[in-house]
């Protein structure tokens, strides 16, 4: 399989039109782009394989295009893209990221969700104002245009939620008024942290796993029994909470099936487990300019899920 290089152009006019063209039917909506749209790019061995569009208005950015090469397509590109562009959109401290589909894009939008986004507004009939010639998608007319955001919030905002969640909580469970507790998420990108924290809340995940050495340098401390965390979606907001029941610390290479299984992820093997974390571990160290062996202390934690957080009301 391909690596791919993601990085940001602030000319798009050099930009493929067939890419362009992939999500952007309208020629003359494409030549309309305004000049102050910048590009998260995807490369392939130099080639632009995936765009994901970024336009500015005040303090919003809309994501106007995002298209992958069909020969480079299910490799996870396009929710990399969308990732990019919220890491883009945190950087340039706007307040919320759009993106823009026809109601009958039933891949994308889930692919959205997967990601954080979530519905915001229809516009009815904006296919058939808009296009001169009908667009028939899944076997159905385009007509509607489904608006997601995705928040960005402020450390303030985001410590605000997870205080309002806890208080309410407490309030619900007394017993742990005087009780502390962490707060994170899981890792390796939007779309798998989110869809963790949901294994968590369906029951179907109860342990994860951290290579010690990446908690060292990044100052964390590790996870220890009887500990209460507030686990949280991509965006910040507090999805759960969770209590650490066990904490072992294992060669990587002497996990066992069991807590493989307890992680809740792929088939639940051995071989599974062992591979997307040695490409996660591996990654992550490198970028830190150090390596992963096969041998490498690895924090085995197993948790409880306490409470499921059912405010998400806030966009």
């Amino acid at each position: 399989m391909s690596s791919y290089v993601y990085q940001v152009a602030k000319d798009i006019t050099a930009l493929p039109r067939s890419l362009l063209l992939l999500a952007e039917p309208d020629e003359a909506i494409i030549d309309d782009y305004s000049p102050d749209c910048v590009a998260v790019t995807a490369l392939s061995d130099g080639e632009t394989v995936g765009i994901a569009i970024l336009l500015r208005d005040h303090d919003t950015i809309e994501i106007i295009n995002l298209a992958v090469d069909e020969d480079h397509r299910r490799r996870g590109i396009a929710s990399t893209l969308l990732e990019r562009a919220i890491e883009y959109s945190r950087d340039n401290r706007v307040r919320r990221l759009v993106i823009r589909t026809a109601s009958t894009s039933t891949q994308q939008l889930l692919l959205y969700q997967k990601v954080g986004f979530r519905f915001s507004e229809i516009d009815h009939g904006y296919f058939t104002r808009c296009y001169f010639h009908p667009l028939i998608e899944n076997g159905v007319r385009c007509i509607d245009q489904v608006s997601l955001v995705y928040p960005i919030y402020r450390t303030r905002e985001r410590r605000a939620l997870i205080e309002d969640y806890w208080h309410d909580f407490v309030l619900r469970n007394p017993e742990h008024a005087d009780s502390s507790y962490t707060v994170w998420n899981f890792g390796d990108g939007a779309r798998v942290a989110n869809r963790l924290l949901n294994l968590v809340i369906e029951g179907k995940k109860t342990a994860t796993s951290s290579a010690l050495e990446l908690l060292e340098l990044e100052n964390r401390e590790q996870p220890q029994p009887e500990q209460l965390s507030v686990v949280t979606y991509s965006d910040g907001y507090p999805g759960a909470i969770v209590q650490t029941t066990a904490v072992e610390l294992r060669p990587f290479n002497q996990v066992d099936n069991e807590h493989a299984r307890l992680e809740g992820e792929g088939d639940l093997s051995l071989d599974h487990w062992r591979e997307i974390h040695r490409t996660v571990f591996s990654r992550e160290l490198e970028s830190r300019g150090k390596s992963f062996s096969d041998t490498a202390p690895v924090v085995c934690e197993r948790f409880q899920l306490i409470d499921v957080n059912r405010e998400l009301a806030r966009l």
